[in-house]
């Protein structure tokens, strides 16, 4: 194997001769770009032009051999099917890419599933065997985010953050290749083989965790064939501590359809075996006995609604009192409820003075303190409904027929068994129709359970979403403060805030 020879400089030629092949992005964009311009008016070099440096033509011969930028550039997805061979078991799997960074890879292991998977911000995975997946962390989370980008079809060495050193050719397997080093935003650095005979990538050792920790791992990129214009490879040998494992492609799909929820981690995952009586234990057991002691409680965060995201207050008190203060820009507003009564404040709406809502408007606001005092599963006869996914999470969803007629579907986390979502027919924010409230990021606060965000929808419209981010349990809290003022014209209904 012959050792790394340098190439001369990757500097305009004139700017120092003893620099090295190793820059900057943004300039290797500036010269892969005029090389793809030239190349595609089928013309050579102006005489104008800066002569671009061996890294650069490296670059533009292993673009070219790929497929070309343009098409590279029109690859959104990409979907491939086929199997592995880890020490003497076949395993079929599939790769789902999707643009700008998220891969999941899925693996078969006789019923057992192996994947591994980026968002485009975490990285997670599950073992055969693993009853739910997890969250990868440090120098591995680092290593899945940089493995995820450059395993992709579009990457082009040009990303922004990206730096890319030309160390020599060596001699590899399948003959002579120039040796890149890719280094990643986050540090992580990869050492990538390109063939001088085709421009093709032949090899990648990179760092990688098998379940034994982060390791060198080696790649070897073989069969290549085109693919929709796409130079690619159909045969892959991974080389860990633990041996080859060889991956037979046996198809790919370029700009397929994939649901991009597949790259998150799931959340909450259910139980169908249980039913409703067990749910309930689950859910009370859940608020915590402790709970109950609380009386009230004080919050501070922010509200956003009408395109601003503004500071607010919120006060709780038992049964079902509330009251939420809302700064606009140097406007108060005031979302009030008595437990009777409720009613506003609301300047950008001509309400000046405190106003009874309307009475369609009482049954939504009066479930912000059902929401934290965990009394929504209690409102009417619940029946189970079954297992429904929130977002990512699963719940168990239960339907309540309240004393009144009305129908509630109340969705509880798979796991915690706290209220997530609760979905009934109302009015809020001036609109009548489906109020779909979402709730999550819960904290302890004195033993309860406080959620963090209270989002809600109007007929599939988002209206408002609190954000708490302090919460005082036993705040002395005035009751009179809950109370309507005698309004101005009290035999009125004002609009709702």
């Amino acid at each position: 194997m012959k050792g790394p020879a340098r190439i001369g400089s990757a500097t305009r030629p004139g700017a120092g001769r003893g620099a090295q092949n190793r820059r900057p992005v943004d300039r290797v964009r500036a010269c892969v770009a005029v090389l793809a311009l030239a190349l595609a008016a089928g013309g050579g070099w102006a005489q104008e032009a800066e002569e671009p440096s061996e890294l650069d033509r490296v670059l533009t011969m292993h673009l070219e051999a790929r497929g070309g930028l343009e098409k590279l550039r029109s690859i959104q997805s990409a979907r491939a099917t086929g199997t592995m061979s880890v020490q003497g078991m076949e395993a079929p799997f599939t790769i789902q890419l999707r643009r700008p960074n998220q891969v999941r890879v899925k693996g078969d292991f006789g019923g057992m599933a192996l994947i591994q998977a980026f968002d485009g911000e975490q990285a997670w995975g599950q073992a055969p065997g693993q009853p739910k997946p997890a969250a990868f962390e440090g120098e591995v989370a680092a290593a899945e985010a940089a493995n995820a980008a450059l395993s992709s079809p579009w990457f082009e060495y040009t990303e922004p953050g990206y730096e890319v050193e030309l160390a020599g050719r060596e001699e590899i397997e399948n003959g002579e290749a120039w040796k890149l080093v890719v280094t990643a935003p986050n540090g992580v650095t990869h050492q990538v083989f390109i063939g001088t005979e085709d421009g093709l990538e032949k090899k990648r050792i990179s760092k990688a965790d098998f379940g034994f920790g982060l390791e060198d791992s080696e790649t070897r990129f073989e069969d290549y064939r085109d693919v929709d214009g796409l130079m690619l490879a159909h045969r892959q040998v991974l080389v860990t501590s633990m041996g080859e494992m060889p991956l037979t492609l046996d198809s790919y799909e370029i700009n397929p359809e994939i649901d991009p929820d597949i790259f998150f981690m799931p959340g909450q995952m259910a139980n169908s075996a249980l039913g409703l009586d067990a749910i309930l234990e689950r859910h009370e057991a859940a608020r915590g006995a402790s709970a109950a002691e609380v009386q009230t409680v004080r919050a501070t965060g922010t509200v956003v609604m009408l395109g601003f995201e503004v500071p607010m207050t919120v006060a709780f008190a038992r049964p079902s009192s509330f009251r939420i203060d809302i700064d606009l820009q140097g406007l108060p507003m005031v979302l009030a409820y008595d437990g009777e009564t409720a009613w506003n404040v609301s300047p950008m709406q001509g309400v000046i003075e405190p106003t009874p809502l309307p009475e369609e408007m009482v049954g939504a606001v009066g479930i912000l303190s059902d929401f934290l005092w965990g009394g929504l599963a209690g409102t009417g006869e619940a029946s189970l409904a079954g297992v429904e996914k929130v977002e990512r999470d699963e719940t168990y969803r239960l339907d309540i027929a309240t004393a009144e007629g009305e129908t509630r579907a109340l969705y509880l986390g798979g796991e915690d068994f706290l209220e997530r979502r609760i979905v009934f027919d109302g009015a809020f924010l001036g609109s009548t129709g489906e109020i779909d409230v979402t709730i999550g990021d819960y904290m302890d606060v004195g033993g309860l359970k406080v959620p963090g965000t209270i989002r809600i929808a109007v007929e599939g419209v988002v209206a408002v979403e609190l954000r708490i981010q302090e919460a005082e349990a036993g705040a002395d809290i005035d009751p009179a403060s809950f109370t309507m003022p005698a309004p101005a014209d009290p035999e009125t209904p004002g609009p709702a805030l």
